[in-house]
Parts: structure tokens; C-alpha cells; sequence
């Protein structure tokens, strides 16, 4: 363990130890259903000022459309955009990757299977991304992940699923029942080189992990949903859902020691 440790630090990744995580701020609360879709991307712009959010709608003949929006740090509302800018793209294209940035050893590994799962599933994907908890009715056909009807029946006799699970050094880092997997919905890659990674928890409290495994959980986060960090490692931004249909922007001030 201590060679480990030693080749980590001389390679420049950081451990979460070394990790400092302010007390979330609440900057916005977003309205779902104002947004129409699942919440499926959040990027930070290259400045740190704002975030583009995206929302993904598919109808009953399959037909997909993505929805656009800029969210600023001043407290106001999801403005719509037109389409999603190039630098939203790129950060997604880093925050969402299979391997780590800059440290290609650490690599998301994605298993799927059919597996009976009961009412005490929860997963991090389907109706999470709606702000749906978990077991919720809502009312439409579009909806993904379980919903009362289907957890009655789990809880009587079970019911066989097709899950997804994203793993990261033996870690849950991201679960999908029944709906497709977005890679990024649940986790995010911190700092190029650092080996560090947030991620949402199966209790649904973003934690932070190092290139060993080594864990800390965010105080005061719950239901979180989008974890998006920023490149130069100082803020960290997550949805959490606040009912129904109601999720509240929170950002993170991050310190990392020696930097």
C-alpha cells in the first residue's frame, strides 16, 4: 500500500484526504416539468460562470428532442437556448469517459445483466433523472424505472430487470434498471492527472474517491443527481431533488491541499 501511495503522489494524483469540500450552496431551484424531459447533461463553461443543462424528451413513437438551457450563478432561471455550445460538448465528452483524464489505469468498468430486483432497489438512473423518487407514480407513459405498480409486484414476487452498473475500483458508481445508461448522469472526473472522481452513492450522497479507493462523502448532500466538476478542480455542482418534480442547483467550494 505505501509503494502504491508513493507512485500515486510521484505521478501527481491526489488523495481525497487532501480534499476539502465546502458546505453545498443551494443557487436555483428548477422546475421539471417547466423543463419538459429527462435531465441528462450538465456542463461547466471553460470560465466557471455558468452551466449548460440539457433535457432529452422521447414520445410514443420513439422520436427524441433535446432541450437546451444556460443556468448562471446569480440565482435565476434555466434560459433556453438553441442549441447546445461546443464547449458544453467537449466538457461533457471528459466528464463522462470511460477512462480517467490523464490517468487511462482507471477505467469505469460496465456490467449488464437480467436480475430480479425488489422495492428496496435504487437504482441511480431511470426516474432519477425526471427528480422522480424512486417508487413514485407520475402520470405518464414516457416515464423509465419502476413505479408504484411495479413495486407492488417486486415486493409480492420480484421482478427480473435489465440493469446496467457502472463500477470504478469495486465501487457502485452508477446503476441504470430498465432505461438506457448515461454515462456522467451519476458521476464526474475531477482535475486532469488527479485520479479523483464524485460520484453519487447507492444512498444518493455525492462522495469523492482517489486513485486507491479511498472515499469521503459530501456533508449535507442527499438525492443528488449530475455531479459536474469543474477542470481546474474548485467547484463542484450537483442537482438534488426536492420533491415530485423540483430539483435545487448546488455548488461545492473546492480546496485541494497544495494546490
Amino acid at each position: 500500500m505505501a509503494l502504491m501511495l508513493a507512485l500515486m503522489l510521484a505521478a501527481g494524483q491526489i488523495e481525497a484526504s487532501a480534499v476539502t469540500l465546502a458546505a453545498p450552496t443551494a443557487i436555483v431551484e428548477i422546475d421539471v416539468g417547466k423543463l419538459k424531459g429527462d435531465l441528462v447533461r450538465l456542463s461547466w463553461s471553460p470560465d466557471g460562470t455558468q452551466l449548460y443543462l440539457q433535457t432529452s424528451e422521447t414520445d410514443r413513437r420513439f422520436n427524441t428532442r433535446l432541450r437546451h438551457f444556460m443556468l448562471g450563478l446569480d440565482g435565476g432561471p434555466p434560459k433556453a437556448i438553441d442549441q447546445e455550445p461546443a464547449w458544453a460538448s467537449l466538457y461533457w465528452s471528459r466528464k463522462s469517459s470511460q477512462l480517467a483524464p490523464g490517468v487511462p489505469s482507471l477505467k469505469v468498468d460496465v456490467e449488464q445483466q437480467r436480475k430480479r430486483v425488489n422495492a428496496t432497489s435504487n437504482p441511480s438512473g431511470g426516474s432519477l433523472a425526471r427528480g422522480v423518487p424512486p417508487g413514485s407514480a407520475t402520470g405518464s407513459g414516457t416515464e423509465t424505472g419502476m413505479g408504484i405498480d411495479d413495486a407492488a409486484r417486486a415486493a409480492e414476487q420480484g421482478q427480473t430487470a435489465n440493469v446496467v452498473t457502472l463500477r470504478l475500483k469495486g465501487q457502485v458508481i452508477g446503476e441504470f434498471v430498465n432505461t438506457a445508461a448515461i454515462p456522467g448522469l451519476t458521476f464526474s472526473w475531477g482535475p486532469a492527472n488527479s485520479g479523483l472522481v464524485a460520484f453519487v452513492g447507492q444512498d444518493g450522497k455525492v462522495v469523492i474517491m482517489d486513485a486507491l479507493a479511498r472515499t469521503q462523502k459530501l456533508a449535507g448532500s442527499t438525492s443528488a443527481l449530475l455531479p459536474a466538476w469543474t477542470a481546474d478542480g474548485k467547484r463542484l455542482a450537483y442537482l438534488e431533488k426536492k420533491g415530485r418534480s423540483k430539483l435545487t442547483l448546488h455548488i461545492v467550494d473546492v480546496t485541494i491541499r497544495g494546490q
